[in-house]
């Protein structure tokens, strides 16, 4: 895959943990993820540019996976990392969920409760690499992958950037939650390779 596959690094070390609110308050821990495959990507829900393309992936993804019968399997995180007013980055996550069409059944929207500090989620972001920094009124800058977490809270690959395919990343999912083996013969063998040799 990584021949065909530019913008994916593979790599093989523990997620960073978190414990965070969902949408409706109720907290989601990384523990909790423990058995499902996991794509974790950060947003911050006021950027008119990157995130929402990144969104827009983020749902394709998910609708492959889904339609593969992994819905049980994989877990879908996004965390946004606004520092603004608690209520109106409420709003913004749930017309993200509506806007883009995602499914509530393995995708959550999670952010800080609101007793907590301003940078709690861009402090779990910087745990796993990504900067965001408050440059001006409702813009931050940063950088944008998408994680892939194996069953067992490790981190198994980043796909950097908005130009992966997304056929790709969930392909490499589907490995993960069903085994190298369950890929089909031909061009994808290169994928089965790749992924032995990295959990060798």
């Amino acid at each position: 895959m990584q021949e065909r596959e530019r913008y994916a690094q593979f790599v093989d070390q523990p997620a960073p943990t978190f414990s965070l609110a969902g949408v409706e308050g109720n907290i989601v821990a990384s523990s909790d993820l423990e058995g499902r495959v996991v794509v974790l990507n950060f947003i911050y829900t006021r950027c008119q540019e990157a995130c929402p393309v990144h969104m827009n992936l983020i749902a394709e993804v998910q609708e492959r996976v889904n339609d593969t019968g992994l819905r049980d399997d994989v877990e879908f995180i996004t965390i946004a990392t606004d520092s603004e007013d608690f209520a109106g980055t409420h709003n913004n996550m749930r017309a993200y969920g509506e806007n883009f069409d995602l499914d509530p059944a393995n995708w959550r929207f999670l952010y800080r409760s609101e007793n907590e500090f301003v940078d709690t989620t861009r402090q779990v972001a910087e745990a796993y690499g990504l900067k965001f920094d408050d440059v001006a009124e409702g813009v931050q800058a940063h950088g944008v992958v998408t994680h892939v977490i194996d069953q067992s809270g490790r981190i198994r690959a980043r796909f950097h950037g908005l130009k992966f395919d997304p056929e790709h990343l969930v392909s490499y999912v589907k490995v993960l939650a069903e085994g190298p083996e369950t890929l089909s013969t031909g061009v994808w063998d290169r994928i089965r390779h790749t992924v032995v040799n990295t959990f060798d």
